[in-house]
């Protein structure tokens, strides 16, 4: 399988192409929530609006450097109106560090700061951030080292927070990523990403202009 690095002003083009994307995330006939994308001068900007027995809003910015790696993120996730946690992410002389805000007092955030000294690490938020499968596959390699900030959260899950997950393609010329047992199929076109089937069951497609 022959790997190819894009051009940086290629990847430009290719992102103004995706500019304004909405996608409904599913399971079968069951619509869980919305996904809404958009590019500016301030970077990628993504927000799930998910329903998990009450609803949740998760909101990021991404900005990436010319090499398709993190540059610094932002996710904010709000119940009822409110803030109720925070990430805030930096790479800095191949070192990225992770920020965690828990606001079980909204005065006092529960605060814990992680590092990671990969250079390459790729973020992939799980919360159906479309921009960051945007750019995995517009720099596709046969191996990543990634990078689930949501799961630093949780301590049970600190340790698969981070690792190493493959990409591929099959004989439909979708292109199949696999991270600790869960497959994503992922469908693109001329305009990027149209449908990612998770082998958990859930569908993110986008929705027809």
């Amino acid at each position: 399988m022959k790997w190819l690095k894009v051009p940086i002003l290629m990847l430009i083009l290719f992102l103004a192409n995706v500019f304004g994307a909405e996608y409904i995330v599913r399971v079968d006939s069951m619509v869980l929530g919305r996904v809404r994308t958009s590019f500016g001068k301030n970077g990628w900007v993504s927000v799930s609006e998910l329903e998990y027995g009450e609803k949740y809003i998760v909101e990021t910015r991404t900005v990436y450097a010319a090499s398709g790696v993190l540059a610094h993120y932002e996710a904010i996730f709000r119940t009822r109106g409110e803030v109720v946690a925070k990430i805030v992410g930096t790479r800095r002389q191949g070192t990225t560090n992770v920020t965690l805000y828990a606001y079980n007092d909204s005065s006092r955030p529960a605060v814990k700061t992680f590092a990671f000294d990969n250079p390459e690490i790729f973020i992939v938020d799980n919360n159906f951030v479309i921009p960051h499968f945007e750019m995995l596959l517009k720099n596709p390699r046969p191996v990543y080292q990634i990078l689930i900030p949501q799961a630093l959260f949780d301590p049970s899950k600190t340790e698969k927070a981070s690792g190493t997950a493959t990409l591929k393609r099959d004989n439909q010329g979708r292109f199949i990523f696999s991270y600790e047992g869960v497959e994503i199929r992922i469908t693109v076109d001329k305009d990027g990403i149209v449908r990612m089937e998770y082998s958990n069951g859930i569908v993110v497609e986008r929705v027809k202009k």
